[in-house]
């Protein structure tokens, strides 16, 4: 009788190796495709958000976006060159005492004049500055 109780046993020990075995294998498939294939779980590909690179969208809103203003230096305060990239406290300060001692800019070039401006500041500063009356 324990013999057949064994056999018994045995018989379904394997069958629980195998049934785990194949679930193991299964779950791992699974994983798989969910992880270098995740299109296949979203649902059909025409649904998935894709960018769209149809240039006729980004002319219609470049068209509508107007550029920002340029900032005159000849009458900018201290506070508003600071705005600019490479302006601090300092550099705004000795651009209003040069603009008060010798007049007003009559070029952008003109900039470098003032004490610590060079050609490289000056081309950060010209996308954003302008000379106006």
């Amino acid at each position: 009788m324990s013999d057949k109780i064994d056999e018994v046993i045995e018989k379904h020990y394997w069958r629980a190796v195998v049934f785990l075995t194949v679930l193991i294998l299964i779950g791992s498939a699974f994983w798989g495709i969910r992880r270098f294939h995740p299109a296949l779980f979203l649902g059909t590909p025409d649904l998935i958000a894709v960018p769209d690179d149809d240039t006729s969208t980004n002319r219609k809103l470049s068209t509508t976006v107007k550029p920002p203003a340029l900032l005159n230096i000849n009458t900018a305060s201290a506070k508003a060159l600071q705005s600019l990239p490479s302006i601090g406290e300092g550099m705004a300060l000795r651009i209003v005492e040069h603009r008060e001692k010798h007049g007003q800019f009559s070029s952008v070039e003109m900039l470098t004049d003032v004490k610590g401006i060079g050609d490289k500041t000056l081309e950060k500063l010209k996308p954003f500055i302008s000379v106006t009356d």
